[in-house]
């Protein structure tokens, strides 16, 4: 009959940079194989509970199981060795936790990561403050309005504010064709808390981490001024900008948007 049994003097608690940690022992017999024991994880045999990941240490519930390992004993049939190790996720390992355990670990597939940065950028315009058309999409040949800031057609370096965003996911298989599809596309709808056509689908990197396990990070922007770029009209055969009455400003300036497709952003994953 199969029989999970613990350790008790295997328990270990220890504290090394100021967090904490700890391990737990366990042996199963009457198991077959590796993945008989696998199946025992977070369940109840006999009288002994077996944890998963996720689950508080019996004694310390501010240490959570985080990682184990599975290995047969040497010399046995069907005798196996589980170690499980617990990591602090609370400011006193003694209290319980000030948040509700995740349900996936970091590294675990589905678990997501999210990271941010945030800069200016220095772009050319020919005016300050212009009128920005909805969702970043400009009617063709029309005046964006707003101060003029150019010297006789001349662009001004002006600042915009940039959002560099990384999602970074564990999963079994990367979508490749789905991440070529969204690539530069702007968000349809709102993504990340961020308006409607001002996040811009970079690109993304995948990283093979384990037997069927991959990260795969997702590059985005966020852009104040939805990705705009403006245009003076230019004036030939000189290809030069029209100017006005007084020969001090560019006549007209218009709003080029170089990424015009609009794609719903949160379809990249299930797990956005």
């Amino acid at each position: 009959m199969p029989e999970i049994i613990e350790f008790i003097d295997s328990r270990t608690i220890q504290t090394s940079g100021g967090r904490g940690t700890g391990s737990r022992i366990f042996h199963a017999s009457g198991y077959s194989n590796a993945s008989d024991v696998f199946a025992t994880l977070g369940t109840t045999v006999g009288s002994v509970v077996v944890p998963r990941a996720g689950d508080s240490h019996p004694e310390f519930p501010g240490l959570i199981a985080r990682d184990f390992t599975i290995t047969k004993v040497s010399g046995h049939a069907d005798l196996w060795r589980i170690d499980w190790q617990y990591e602090v996720i609370s400011r006193g390992f003694p209290d319980y936790p000030d948040v509700i355990p995740p349900d996936v670990l970091p590294n675990e597939v589905s678990y997501v990561e999210l990271s941010s940065e945030i800069r200016s950028e220095f772009v050319l315009a020919w005016r300050l403050k212009p009128d920005i058309p909805a969702e970043g999409t400009p009617e063709p040949n029309v005046d964006i309005g707003g101060k003029p800031i150019d010297a006789a057609g001349n662009p001004t370096s002006v600042q915009r504010r940039i959002q560099e965003l990384t999602l970074t996911e564990t999963v079994n298989e990367p979508n490749y064709g789905v991440y070529s599809t969204f690539q530069f596309a702007r968000n349809s709808a709102p993504f990340l808390g961020a308006a409607v056509g001002s996040v811009l689908y970079n690109g993304v990197s995948v990283r093979r981490t384990g037997l069927n396990v991959y990260q795969v990070s997702h590059r985005f922007t966020q852009d104040s001024l939805y990705h705009l770029q403006q245009q003076p009209l230019i004036e030939f055969p000189d290809t030069t900008p029209k100017l006005d009455a007084a020969k001090e400003h560019a006549d007209q300036v218009y709003f080029i948007q170089p990424f015009s497709d609009l794609l719903d952003l949160n379809g990249i994953s299930s797990n956005f």
